[in-house]
């Protein structure tokens, strides 16, 4: 037996005849699985099949019958949004009306006395197009999956440059960003002594916190180390606001820290402190490895410093250290930007 899935036809005709003639025309496509027909006299009758049948592809309307006309039923399918298509069968005379339908949704006609022919024609272009559609409705799919995969881990702006991108391995460039290291502080100690799955839901949580702010400042999640989050402001393009967003961010996290130190202890859990190194300068942006596993990478001097500056907050007993670099480049800016340092 063929492992064809034929497609399901709906003949919505008041003319018994109309039934036989199908049968007989398209005998050979009914028997290769091609075509499966079903009938119906009038559009409520139709509708119901279609509740009972939703995969029903291709509908073949007259528009004069009694109950419910095609006019009528096109307009119901319309409100339903249903994803069938219709070829209007009517006759020639009533082209008034052929227009009408054709206005509400359905995509071709073949008139009465019906060419037999010119109906297999119309139906397989009718199927071709269902198909093309079905397939762009499948892409369209799969790109937003990719792109909430994206969303996950990068900001809008540099989501949408991926996701467009054509090829895997991006050039390789140099540009100017902001580098935020962020880690929690004493985060070994703490897992000692929590059970694996109150360690991960930890995480969880605190990623969600943290990257929310990274993502409300225009930043992007470059990677998670464990507890640790490196972050990147200045992609895909550097901008003039990249330093103060970092700034930004940094103080938006300390602030998300608190409130959700508050929820903790609501809760008898144990406050959770971070430590924050903020740097900015220049930096190699692009793909690292194989268009078989890409891994789209910051690396440089700057990022090195970074993560430095970050480590420094243990032994200088404060959340936050800030570059001289940073400090710069928001002094050089707006006084608005320039505002930030002084808080």
């Amino acid at each position: 037996m063929s492992d064809l899935v034929p497609a399901k036809i709906l003949a919505v005709d008041d003319e018994a005849d109309f039934e036989v003639l199908l049968r007989q025309r398209f005998r050979h496509q009914i028997r290769a699985r091609e075509f499966d027909f079903r009938f119906a006299c009038h559009g409520e009758e139709a509708l119901s099949k279609l509740a009972d049948e939703p995969d029903i592809e291709l509908l073949l309307l007259d528009i004069n019958m009694p109950v419910m006309d095609g006019l009528t039923l096109l307009a119901e399918l319309r409100t339903r949004q249903s994803p069938a298509r219709a070829i209007i069968v009517s006759a020639y005379g009533d082209m008034a009306n052929i227009r009408t339908a054709m206005n509400r949704g359905a995509f071709d006609f073949v008139t009465k006395p019906v060419d037999l022919n010119d109906l297999e024609i119309t139906i397989k272009k009718t199927l071709d197009e269902i198909g093309r559609i079905r397939e762009l409705d499948r892409q369209r799919a799969a790109a937003e999956r990719a792109r909430a995969n994206l969303s996950r881990y990068f900001s809008p702006n540099l989501v949408t440059m991926l996701a467009d991108r054509d090829e895997p391995l991006g050039p390789v460039r140099r540009e100017m960003v902001a580098v935020l290291f962020l880690d929690i502080v004493g985060f070994t100690r703490m897992a000692e002594h929590l059970p694996p799955e109150a360690v991960v839901t930890m995480l969880r949580q605190f990623h969600d916190r943290m990257t929310s702010e990274i993502f409300a400042s225009g930043g992007t999640v470059e990677k998670y180390i464990g507890d640790a989050i490196f972050a990147v402001f200045g992609l895909p393009n550097a901008g003039v606001d990249d330093a103060a967003n970092a700034l930004r961010c940094a103080e938006g996290m300390l602030a998300a820290l608190d409130a959700w130190n508050k929820e903790r202890a609501e809760a008898g859990e144990s406050p959770v402190a971070i430590g924050i190194g903020l740097n900015y300068g220049p930096a190699v942006v692009g793909d690292v490895g194989s268009a078989h596993g890409l891994s789209f990478t910051v690396i440089g001097d700057t990022v090195n410093t970074a993560s430095r500056l970050q480590g420094l907050t243990r032994s200088l007993d404060t959340p936050l250290v800030v570059g001289d670099a940073l400090v710069e480049a928001i002094a050089a800016g707006s006084s608005a930007e320039a505002a930030l340092l002084e808080r």
